[in-house]
């Protein structure tokens, strides 16, 4: 596990010296370049390592749903600190289905790669694929893939530094050959679309919509068509906020202020069931 290990990777899925130095520079960011990385919260709170959390995934003493929920803290994890609950869920199932340890790094790479090619996330492997500037593929990888609750432009120049210093140090040289430890190609885009009944599919029925265990609804952090419904219908009863797609800090405020102003809501800024059926019938 090391920078060079990553940036072979990198190489091999075919991204250019820029590329790589814009994603990586978001990984050392946010997990410094450790597969096994939980964010800091998690020891925080339990006093307990990134190894301990790690193997009790792998050994199954902490199940899928553990993984995805945290107990309701939910816990960044990985290169790419996946921390939503249908991301994790996304990695989890990845690593099984792959035989491999949650904190696999050759795997996290590959579902990086996987989650690139879904409708949320194509934009940023479009911008990495043909992009040139590398000030721009960091704030796109930063702002559309890792969606951190910090986006100020301080935040924004500090991870272009890293991904700098990545270029300079990696960029022009050859990597060693990754295959032995790469046997898995890029993936390329599934023509068929993804059912409309699965949790990560932003289209009609909205997520949350359904309700229960298995639909908790929409919230911070999301992205996709249906923030983009929630977003405009909000505006039009007097919540404005930007229909942009993305569910960031203005629309979780105007989605509590919306909670606090109708009777029988939680306010939680998760937009499920009983918050979609209010907002409809408004």
């Amino acid at each position: 596990m090391s920078k060079a290990s990553i940036w072979a990777k990198l190489k091999a899925k075919g991204f250019s010296d820029t590329a790589c130095a814009a994603i990586m520079g978001n990984m050392q960011q946010e997990s410094a370049f450790k597969p096994n990385n939980v964010e800091d919260r998690y020891h925080s709170d339990t006093g307990k390592s990134d190894e301990y959390y790690t193997a009790a995934v792998d050994n199954g003493s902490y199940s899928r749903n553990d993984f995805m929920r945290d107990g309701g803290k939910e816990y960044g994890y990985g290169l790419c600190q996946w921390t939503f609950y249908s991301r994790k869920a996304g990695l989890y199932d990845f690593a099984k289905k792959r035989g491999v340890s949650i904190a696999d790094e050759q795997m996290q790479i590959d579902w990086m790669m996987e989650e690139m090619h879904q409708s949320e996330y194509s934009s940023v492997y479009d911008t990495l694929m043909s992009g040139t500037s590398l000030n721009k593929m960091t704030e796109k990888f930063m702002c559309r893939f890792e969606n951190p609750a910090d986006q100020s432009e301080g935040a924004i120049n500090y991870r272009v530094g890293l991904a700098q210093a990545v270029y300079n140090e990696f960029a022009g040289t050859t990597p060693d050959d990754p295959s032995p430890d790469d046997p898995y190609p890029s993936p390329t885009p599934d023509p068929t679309p993804a059912d409309p009944d699965t949790p990560d599919t932003p289209f009609w029925p909205f997520r949350g919509m359904k309700g229960g265990a298995d639909d908790p609804g929409l919230c911070k952090g999301m992205v996709g068509c249906d923030v983009l419904a929630l977003q405009a219908i909000l505006t039009c009863q007097g919540y404005g906020c930007a229909a942009d797609g993305i569910f960031g800090p203005i629309t979780d405020e105007k989605v509590r202020q919306f909670q606090s102003d109708t009777e029988a809501l939680s306010v939680d800024g998760i937009v499920g069931h009983n918050t979609w059926e209010s907002i409809l019938t408004y």
